[in-house]
């Protein structure tokens, strides 16, 4: 349908994999994309076309044509060789395929592994890892299993829906395919008469009752208020097993599982806990799926929360009134609510309220607050009355938000998740939820100004793609959006790097917007070519680094400041070692700043694992004036035991050994500086 969407963009072919009926008519089709016949893995997109079939939107906008080099350094089994490092204890690698690493303006060629196991602390754990095809660094994982913590409530007087057996009765649905509720090891709870239960908070069959009864509330919810067939949108729903041994309760990709509070004395089985977990599947069986960075599996977290706050709502049980905390019931950690979504800071946490570049380093429920803050305001506002709680509002936000109402909050999250795309951030919700309003609700100026103004109001950033405020609303207040278009570039130390900063003129007249960069690195100076323009303009930013500016990644914020307030984005600068390179070609290359007298492992501070003996050779880079040791370690299964050392002025090593676990040790004996280690294993 869209194929001429690929116009100039050679090598490139568009694959539709879904399609998802919304409200008013309105369709929502997902695209993924291959180039040169391989996956693109972050080039999905979602078209919208309304009742008559017509285009909404620009779906590929700001994402640039792909043009990678697709001949590959590394073989697959050094891929997977490489992935395993990042769960050594893994029992199989599900996959690995050669695919084009895409998430916004980034190319590279990669390899996706899949490694099933456990991971490092015990968990079950199915793990997504991209290795450069050309380097083998790995610039992100991600983990189908998700989890979170609550604690067990019950609910009397309640029905649910269950099935007839030849024998009596089972906690399987007969309506709602694939839900039923078993014991951790076992089918559907079944019993000789349908009373199930008997009101223990250590009695699993009364667990079952109630995180039963919580997930056909939220399968009714989505049914009755956010129009979605079942969980996974096509009528389907998933098993749900009680038991778990582990404060704890997760979302593995096809089951929930829960465990049980510190104390033991009850089960998580709490209305917005299950509904949270469920909420996983929903976020998985949307377009994009969960793949991601931390941004991903924050939006992805938040949407827990945001199904569980509108399961509560609409089950309005009297034994647990609805709220805006969560697992609040049973106080399972003796802290009270787990997260606060009308004040994310108020949580035993101490989450953030409000978006900042610090969200991508910071962990994922925590990352939620913003997210969550947001759809409170959405459907609350920022002081609500009738006994519901004020909300603040981050610096620089508007005055006050009106609410909508935590119905319409949930319409538009829902219908914004169905124009989700894989690695999904905040300014990606900013634009699919302002898309979602005007869908849901065109021409409609009060509710479009209240998402605009809560996202205003939790600090995430105006973006060139969204839309502007209705044209039949009047006369508008004056806006503006800010972006950097690319916003990543890459420079050796001393070099400089470029990129466009593009504002546009969103509501109202034009003004004249202001340009300055701050979080800058140690050596680093940001120009604007012009410092400032009126909106709807362009300015080239440039950056000079230095040779002592540190290698790698760096975030800098992007402030335009005009008569509306100011706007931020980021731009991530990565910085390349300088070091001189005489080393031949390796199979796998890390670099590194070594203080002198300290002591660096590579790869990345861990460790690689081989299956096949063979041969070890490493080259290590460094400058004519320092003295950096190099040695090759190997795991003996109680501790790391050197098996070669680095002889000669060119510092290189050559060692045969044993399959195992392997790191390579850079000590700095007399100066210190950058470095570059390349090494090839079996």
């Amino acid at each position: 349908m869209l194929t001429h969407l690929a116009a100039g963009r050679d090598g490139e072919r568009l694959i539709r994999v879904g399609t998802t009926a919304g409200p008013r008519g309105l369709t929502y089709h997902a695209y993924q994309r291959t180039y040169r016949e391989l996956p693109v893995v972050g080039g999905d997109f979602v078209a919208v076309t309304d009742a008559s079939g017509n285009l909404m939107g620009t779906p590929l906008h700001g994402r640039p044509p792909i043009d990678v080099d697709v001949t590959p350094y590394l073989t697959p089994r050094r891929a997977a060789a490489a992935a395993h490092t990042r769960m050594p204890d893994a029992g199989s690698v599900s996959e690995t395929r050669l695919v084009v690493f895409a998430p916004g303006t980034e190319q590279r060629l990669a390899y996706e592994v899949v490694l099933t196991g456990t991971s490092r602390n015990g968990r079950p754990s199915r793990l997504h890892v991209i290795v450069d095809a050309r380097s083998g660094a790995i610039p992100v994982t991600w983990d189908e299993v998700l989890d979170g913590s609550g604690n067990g409530y019950y609910y009397d007087d309640t029905v649910i829906d269950t099935r007839r057996t030849s024998s009596g009765y089972a906690m399987s649905d007969p309506d709602r395919r694939g839900l039923f509720c078993g014991i951790q090891g076992n089918g559907a709870v079944t019993g000789p008469d349908d009373s199930w239960g008997n009101g223990s908070g250590t009695d699993l069959e009364t667990a079952c009752a109630d995180a039963y009864y919580a997930a056909q509330q939220e399968w009714n919810m989505l049914r009755d208020w956010l129009e979605r067939d079942g969980f996974d949108g096509a009528g389907g729903a998933f098993p749900l097993f009680v038991g778990l041994n582990a404060v704890n309760a997760y979302w593995n990709g096809h089951t929930v599982n829960i465990g049980h509070t510190k104390d033991s004395q009850r089960q998580l089985t709490e209305l917005d806990v299950v509904a949270h977990e469920f909420g996983h599947s929903v976020f998985q069986y949307t377009p994009g799926g969960f793949d991601g960075y931390t941004e991903t599996y924050a939006l992805n977290e938040a949407t827990g929360d945001i199904f569980g706050a509108l399961t509560e709502h609409y089950a309005n049980h009297p034994s647990d009134e609805p709220d805006y905390v969560y697992a609040e019931e049973a106080d399972a950690l003796g802290r009270g609510p787990e997260r606060v979504m009308y004040d994310p800071s108020a949580g035993p946490r101490d989450e953030p309220n409000c978006w900042s570049p610090q969200i991508p380093d910071t962990e994922v429920h925590d990352a939620a607050g913003p997210a969550n803050h947001w759809f409170y305001l959405v459907a609350e506002g920022s002081d609500p009355g009738g006994d519901k709680p004020s909300s603040p509002i981050c610096a620089g936000g508007p005055d006050s938000v009106t609410g909508l109402g935590i119905r319409t909050a949930g319409r538009i999250w829902m219908t914004a998740l169905l124009q989700k795309t894989s690695f999904w951030e905040y300014a990606d919700a900013r634009v699919a939820t302002l898309n979602a309003v005007t869908q849901l609700y065109p021409g409609d100026c009060a509710r479009f100004d209240t998402v605009r103004a809560a996202w205003d109001a939790v600090s995430v950033p105006a973006q060139a793609a969204e839309p502007g405020r209705p044209g039949t609303c009047g006369e508008p207040a004056d806006s503006f959006s800010l972006d950097v278009v690319p916003g990543t570039a890459e420079t050796d130390a001393g070099g400089t790097a470029s990129s466009t900063v593009i504002t546009h003129t969103t509501a109202g007249d034009p003004q004249t917007v202001g340009l300055a960069a701050s979080g800058l690195p140690v050596g680093v100076t940001a120009v604007f070519n012009p410092p400032s323009v009126v909106s709807g303009n362009s300015s080239v930013l440039t950056v000079s680094t230095a040779k002592s500016t540190p290698a790698g990644t760096h975030r800098i914020t992007v402030t335009g400041t005009g008569s509306a307030g100011s706007r931020t984005t980021t731009f991530d600068l990565t910085v390349r070692q300088s070091a001189p390179a005489p080393c031949p070609r390796h199979e796998t290359i890390r670099t590194g700043t070594l203080p002198a007298g300290s002591t660096q492992y590579q790869p990345d501070g861990g460790f690689f694992r081989t299956t096949v003996s063979g041969t070890h050779r490493a080259c290590l880079d460094r400058p004519d004036d320092t003295d950096l040791a190099l040695a090759l370690q190997r795991w003996s299964g109680r501790s790391w035991t050197v098996v070669a050392e680095a002889t000669g002025a060119d510092t290189t090593l050559t060692h045969s050994g044993q399959a195992g676990y392997y790191r390579y040790r850079i000590q700095a004996r007399s100066g210190g500086g950058d470095y570059s280690l390349g090494y090839d294993s079996p």
